[in-house]
């Protein structure tokens, strides 16, 4: 896909030639390019399927981070716990301006180290993944995780009682999705938790088929063990290839055999493909009419 800097209304116009009658608004968009995209989804007779928090990103203060992560909904910082909440309400209203009915969330991290866990996917990318070398970095990380994560996940259950509050109250359901690095939030088991602690009618499972491979590939949770466990609750799923560790490839592309995971996708399911511009067209063409 071609640089987004070109104008909105000329990325939405190459989305629909590929054969997409709908987007998911990013957590890159200021809030002049989404007032384009609002116009231009009208003109195209396209429509919104979900909101990826934070939409628009925020603009009040500087972070650090990624855009994607600005603000943590986890925090155990008071004022950025609550900038979180802010801007998550925020993206809240404009799914509901836009006509979609879901944001995705990163719903946080535990700030104990590195949250990209460096040195075990370096030993992972060298080769080393059936290792002692490898499984004891693995196991160092999930025991301090599970040490540390007291805190975390107590800053995110208060934060989701607001949002999902405001949610409920624009019809909106926030999609809780798979994490990539094993000390984000939430994993396996704490998927279960908030789902649980949340009702269906205000919050789903948003499954994410590279996070979850990666998940598989460094031996910590099977990719179908989160279809399966929470199957019931899927709401929608960003789909892209995987090869080595390298996700966000065109669907089909790379040694993740897609097919397999297909038929937890329903069609009441909103289906995103997630790929990043060194994706090429031709093999995103390919792979709409393949999963239409």
């Amino acid at each position: 896909m071609s640089n987004p800097e070109l104008g909105m209304k000329h990325w939405l116009k190459q989305v629909k030639d590929l054969g997409i009658n709908a987007v998911e608004l990013s957590y890159k968009l200021s809030v002049a390019q989404l007032n384009e995209i609002e116009e231009g989804i009208k003109e195209l007779d396209m429509h919104v399927s979900s909101i990826h928090n934070f939409c628009p990103s925020p603009n009040d203060e500087i972070s650090p981070r990624h855009l994607s992560n600005y603000y943590r909904l986890s925090s155990t910082d008071e004022h950025e716990r609550q900038q979180a909440i802010k801007w998550t309400n925020i993206a809240v209203d404009t799914a509901q301006r836009v006509g979609a009915k879901v944001v995705v969330i990163h719903a946080g991290t535990l700030d104990f180290e590195d949250e990209r866990s460096p040195e075990l996917f370096k030993l992972y990318v060298d080769g080393q993944k059936d290792t002692d070398a490898f499984r004891d970095e693995r196991q160092r990380i999930l025991t301090v995780r599970q040490e540390k994560k007291g805190p975390y996940i107590q800053a995110l259950e208060k934060s989701l009682d607001e949002v999902v509050a405001h949610a409920r109250s624009k019809n909106i359901k926030i999609g809780l999705e798979t994490r990539y690095y094993p000390i984000e939030i939430p994993n396996f088991e704490e998927v279960g938790f908030f789902l649980k602690k949340f009702d269906a009618d205000v919050m789903g499972y948003w499954h994410d088929v590279g996070h979850a491979e990666m998940n598989d590939r460094l031996g910590i949770t099977s990719h179908l063990d989160f279809l399966e466990t929470y199957k019931d609750r899927l709401i929608g799923v960003h789909i892209h290839g995987i090869k080595g560790r390298r996700d966000h490839l065109a669907p089909f592309e790379g040694e993740m055999d897609l097919n397999k995971f297909l038929p937890y996708f329903k069609p009441n399911i909103i289906r995103v493909i997630e790929s990043k511009p060194f994706a090429s067209e031709e093999l995103i063409k390919a792979a709409v009419g393949k999963l239409k």
